[in-house]
């Protein structure tokens, strides 16, 4: 038995016991259009490791190789940054959604919604039936129809699972990777294993665990309180208007019926007439399933609706606020940092660092070593051959074995570097190395090294 009415969580009843849910779907004006978003962020999800962008796929990881492409764009591991801006774009840009419109993240497009929400409840609502014959098919004894449902909801969910993990996987593998891995496991044992952890993973959630991973395991639940404000416009229950509630129209009594309709469709089994609550994941089920009834009941819809609290009081809402602004500044720093990152961009980059170990070595016949590390990023769609000469000092001499160097079209290697002069004559020793890194299409880069010695020690 459920616990008493309270503020616990709809899922939890006696001694910590688990509820299942039985949501009910209610094909309403909302539902309608975040099945078209879901569906569409589901295909593009699908699709985007098995386009082609200049020989390579719109979106992939290519890890082995240390390579993110992105939409014809090729970035190395010495380009992090650029990740580092598209996390600030994500994180920030997710602020200033909530900040003016609630949960509309986790109601129409987290993959647990979408996946949930849009592919697997209605599955299970074709083959078991509605809330209640499903309910009965669980409390019912154990018969061949109910064996033969609940084997093909179980297997469906697998297959449902086993496309997502192949498509995760393909963001690592490539579309060539992939296929090869499907024939032969064996060819590429991280990615089999990631498939099965995924596809196990993802079969958990969808045959068990459900909900309990929004309001369990996610904490934007949780912090969403400090993201939201009197303005920000979220799923609000009327009270003044609805209250008070019961069943038969009497004199005086409000809109609200207390079908518990809006109960039965959310995907979190929350009642929404008690307010914003951290279980909500602003899918707007329940604004279909109360407009439905209003209108059966000849009332006006709205009763349920997408306001801020301003609103719901009976004010006006601020969209432009302090908050507000404090995002869309903190969005244009990384959008500004991320424009002057790229507009300095070069297709070939060299980096010249000190390698581990003694500063320098001093040869038998007086010639002094520093050892060093070069390493070259062509991040362009061609190939280049690679030269280094030492312009300054005279005396001076850099060896990179296997220089000149054929470096691959979106490929960074590395080579040791020995930098070798005789002994400085300088009264400190110090001496300055100028190095000139070149390519046969005339591009050429000079780097300075600091050049150590006994005599600077």
């Amino acid at each position: 038995m459920p616990l008493e009415e309270n503020d616990s969580l709809a899922t939890i009843g006696d001694k910590g016991r688990r509820l299942w849910l039985y949501t009910d779907r209610v094909w309403g004006t909302w539902l309608k259009r975040r099945a078209v978003v879901s569906y569409l962020l589901f295909f593009i999800l699908l699709l985007a490791p098995w386009i082609d962008i200049n020989g390579d796929p719109a979106l992939m990881f290519d890890i082995p190789n240390r390579k993110f492409h992105m939409f014809g764009m090729t970035l190395l591991a010495s380009d992090g940054l650029y990740l580092l801006f598209v996390m600030g774009f994500v994180v920030f840009g997710i602020f200033l959604v909530t900040a003016l419109f609630g949960r509309a993240w986790c109601g129409w497009a987290c993959p647990q919604t979408v996946f949930l929400e849009s592919i697997i409840r209605p599955l299970e609502t074709l083959i078991e039936g509605k809330p209640r014959t499903r309910e009965k098919l669980d409390e019912g004894p154990l018969t061949a129809a109910k064996v033969w449902k609940k084997s093909l909801k179980y297997t469906v969910y697998l297959v449902v699972a086993g496309a997502i993990a192949t498509t995760v996987v393909a963001y690592f593998l490539g579309p060539d990777g992939i296929l090869e891995a499907q024939f032969d496991p064996f060819s590429h044992p991280a990615g089999t294993g990631f498939f099965i952890g995924i596809t196990g993973i993802l079969f958990f959630d969808f045959a068990w665990f459900r909900e309990q991973t929004c309001v369990v395991v996610c904490p934007y639940g949780r912090f969403q309180s400090v993201l939201l404000d009197a303005d920000s416009i979220s799923i609000n229950y009327d009270e003044k208007r609805g209250e008070p509630r019961g069943s038969k129209r009497t004199a005086g009594a409000g809109d609200c019926v207390d079908c518990k309709r809006c109960i039965q469709v959310c995907p979190t089994g929350i009642d929404i007439r008690k307010g914003v609550q951290m279980e909500c994941v602003g899918c707007m089920a329940c604004i279909d399933a109360c407009d439905e009834v209003m209108l059966k009941i000849d009332r006006p819809v709205g009763l349920i609706r997408m306001a801020s609290m301003k609103q719901m009081e009976g004010g006006a809402r601020r969209m432009l606020r302090p908050r507000v602004f404090v995002y869309i500044g903190l969005i244009c720093i990384v959008a500004v940092g991320l424009f002057v990152t790229l507009s300095k961009r070069k297709e070939l980059e060299f980096t010249l660092a000190r390698a581990p170990g003694p500063a320098y070595v001093e040869m038998a016949d007086g010639v002094v070593q520093n050892h060093a590390n070069l390493r070259i990023s062509n991040r362009g769609d061609h190939d280049h051959t690679i030269n280094v000469e030492v312009l300054e000092p005279v005396d001076g001499k850099i060896v990179v074995p296997g220089i000149p160097v054929i470096v691959k079209a979106g490929q960074e290697q590395r080579f040791p570097a020995f930098l070798m002069r005789p002994t400085p004559k300088t009264p400190d020793g110090k001496s300055k190395f100028r190095v000139r890194i070149s390519d046969e299409r005339d591009f050429e880069q000079i780097i300075e090294w600091n050049f150590l010695s006994k005599a600077q020690m």
